[in-house]
Parts: C-alpha cells; structure tokens; sequence
C-alpha cells in the first residue's frame, strides 16, 4: 500500500516486520519533509523534538497535524478495529484487525514529541512489539517539555542580551530590568531541573492547576446550559449568543484536556530520570549557566545609573 505526497511515494510496511531502529529512521525521514531548520534536522535522533526552533527540526505545525499523518502514511498495523469505550459517545480504542493503515487517536499526538516518544507510544498501544533495550534509550516526554522550555528560556536571554548591548539611554535602562529579571528566571530553572523531587513538585502544581482550569470550565458549560433550556423559541437571538458562548466554551475545552494530557504525561515521567534524561537535563544546566554569566558580565560592564 502506497501514499502519494507531491512526487513522492511512501511505501507503508508492518510496524511488526521492521526493528524500532528501522521505524525510527522512517519517522525521521518522513517528519525532516516539514522541517525548516537544516541545522537542526540534519542532526536529528530519536530524541529530537519534533517542534521548537531552537532544538527541534522546526516543524510549523502547532497542532503536529503534518507529523501525525506523515506517521501514519510510513506504517501498516493490525489495530485496526474500533471499538467504543463504554459510557462514551466519541472515545475509542483500537483492538486486532485487518491489516492497514496506522490510526493514531485523538490526543495521543501530545505526547509524542520526538521520534523516540512515538514508538514509545505505538509499543503502548500495541502496534509493535515492546522494545525495552530501545526504550532505555528514549528520554521521557517530561524531559522532552522541560528542557524545551529550558532552551527556549536561553533563547530569550542571548536575544536579551544582544538588545541590551546595543540600546542607550532609557530604553537602556528598561532593557537592564529584563535582563536582570530573564537572568535571575533563568538561574533559577537551571537550580529547579538540578532537583528532580523540586521538579517533580513544580509539575505536579502545574497538573492542579490545569485541573482547576478544567473544572472552571465545565462549570461554565453547565450554566450555559442551563441558560439555554430556560430559552423560550421567540428568542432567536439570546438563543444564537448562547449558542455561540458554547461552542466557545467547548473549543476551550478541548485545548484545556489536551494540555492537561500533556501536564498529567509530564507529571508521570518529571521524578525519575534514566542516564539518557539526566544527560539532556545536564546539557541544557551548562547551556543555561553560561548564557547567565555572560549576562551577569554585561550588567557589570554597564554604566552606573544606565
């Protein structure tokens, strides 16, 4: 079975008759067709971020649409069957089958941010066999969200410092207050990803949090529900603005349970670290404790009072 995309051809073969190395170079190969940061992408791995410009390949895809069917175009699987989750009308899983092409469902995309998260994630699911001599070498999706906000970070304070370096006068002085500022949340995060229990901690507030935005939510939907049912037919137009705050409410919704997958995922992986985890943590610690001291050198080199 082939998949046509411009002029090329991708053959899709049996996620059980190829090696997790095989399938990994596949997913590489396929996802580098949306890259835009040669400089990245060249170098990509089973632990590379599939978005993010500054270590990822640089995918311009929010919602990772491009990398999703780019995967499921490469691969055949026997989990082809739905079948309904008991009390609910849209949830599904996949059981055996005929033989065809790979489904991803709705949601699990999140989680699967480099190539390595991917086939963590298809073993889980069953379209492969587990490979845990493989698997050892995937960092978690809670390294792959922290340290890509520990870079992004850096990021911010080398464009920081290039701004200060070049302003005069009060616009100088404004650009002191955040570099001071970026700088002391930048040391503070290379102190916080050095603690894995105060990691662990920190994402598990964040994971509350996204759960009371949930709940707040759905409260809302409830009230405006409950408005609607005390709508009499000849007011078309009070119908139509609660129709409108619904469907608002309910694409809100949607991106609340999707980020609180991605705050539970991180939360489950944030305390435990294998060698190729605290590998990415340590790397992104010395990339962070550098850049701070070259901000610390300028703010020492500037003038009194500028």
């Amino acid at each position: 079975m082939a998949f046509k995309r411009k002029e090329a051809v991708v053959e899709a073969v049996d996620l059980n008759s190829i090696t997790p190395q095989d399938a990994e170079k596949r997913i590489i190969l396929g996802v580098k067709k949306y890259a835009t940061n040669e400089a990245n992408w060249s170098r990509a791995d089973r632990n590379t971020p599939y978005l993010g410009h500054v270590i990822g390949m640089g995918i311009e895809s929010a919602n990772l649409a491009d990398i999703t069917m780019s995967i499921e175009r490469q691969f055949l699987t026997r989990k082809t069957k739905k079948v309904p989750v008991a009390g609910s009308e849209t949830e599904f899983t996949l059981e055996d089958g005929e033989l065809g092409k790979l489904r991803i469902l709705e949601g699990q995309d999140s989680v699967m941010a480099t190539p390595g998260l991917t086939l963590q994630k298809l073993m889980e699911l069953g379209h492969m066999p587990a490979d845990l001599a493989y698997l050892e070498g995937v960092a978690s999706f809670a390294t792959s969200v922290t340290v890509g906000a520990g870079y992004r970070l850096n990021d911010a304070l080398l464009k920081t410092i290039s701004r200060f370096r070049v302003l005069t006068g009060p616009e100088r002085a404004q650009a002191k207050a955040n570099l001071e500022s970026l700088s002391t949340q930048a040391k503070d995060y290379e102190t916080l990803i050095g603690d894995p229990a105060a990691l662990a901690a920190s994402k598990a507030n964040d994971f509350e949090t996204d759960k009371a935005s949930l709940t707040a939510l759905n409260n809302e939907l409830a009230i405006v529900n409950e408005k609607l049912k005390g709508v009499t037919s000849d007011d078309p137009s009070r119908t139509a603005s609660l129709r409108s705050e619904e469907t608002q409410i309910r694409t809100r919704l949607r991106m609340m349970l999707q980020k609180l997958t991605v705050s539970e995922e991180a939360v489950r992986g944030a305390g435990a670290r294998k060698a190729v985890d605290q590998a990415k943590y340590d790397e992104v610690a010395q990339i962070l404790a550098k850049t701070v001291r070259q901000a610390q050198d300028c703010l020492a080199e500037a003038p009194v009072g500028g």
